[in-house]
């Protein structure tokens, strides 16, 4: 049975992990299409997935893991991550997220991340919510784009991915960008 309810979204409900979504989170986090695009340096195991049991990284409680479902189903995960000194202080945190390779190009990525910044800005009090994507990734630089991001930076060869270096684009978002109090 799927965790409960943590927010709903247009098309998405975000969910608290539970232990019947650890083979859908191993499955597609070990995928090839899905690690291509995520800075995770190692495999996936079960134990890493477990401490996402709850909805938090098993590190910090700041920190939210939420596993996304759409008609009943699990498509992918997304995160709200304070892990960095200062996070609470600076009122930050850094948003990531993946969509199962089946279940790409339905909106679940933008419906899942606006309800989380949402979130994160109205019921968290978040000043700045930052993500980063490799310079590859044309389709998360778009969800970002949408949702108002602008980019901020890149870091050259900031990574290894697939035996090859690539940058690392870093995006940032404000929460008077997100009210839309932009003068």
């Amino acid at each position: 049975m799927a965790g409960p309810t943590f927010l709903d979204g247009d098309c998405v409900t975000l969910r608290v992990p539970s232990e019947a979504d650890v083979d859908f989170l191993l499955e597609n986090e070990n995928d090839p299409e899905v690690r291509a695009t995520r800075s995770a340096a190692r495999p996936t195991g079960p134990d890493d997935v477990r401490r996402r049991l709850g909805g938090t990284l098993g590190r910090n409680d700041d920190t939210l893991a939420l596993v996304v479902y759409a008609d009943g189903a699990p498509v992918g995960h997304v995160y709200l991550v304070r892990e960095k000194p200062n996070d609470r202080t600076y009122r930050r945190a850094e948003l990531a997220y993946w969509i199962a390779p089946d279940e790409q190009g339905n909106g679940y990525a933008t419906d899942a991340a606006r309800t989380l910044l949402d979130h994160g800005f109205d019921r968290l009090g978040l000043h700045k919510v930052v993500a980063k994507s490799f310079d590859s990734n044309e389709a998360s630089a778009r969800v970002l784009e949408k949702l108002g991001f602008a980019r901020e930076g890149v870091f050259r060869d900031e990574a290894l991915v697939g035996g090859e270096w690539c940058d690392v684009v870093r995006y940032g978002l404000l929460e008077t960008e997100w009210r839309g109090d932009i003068a």
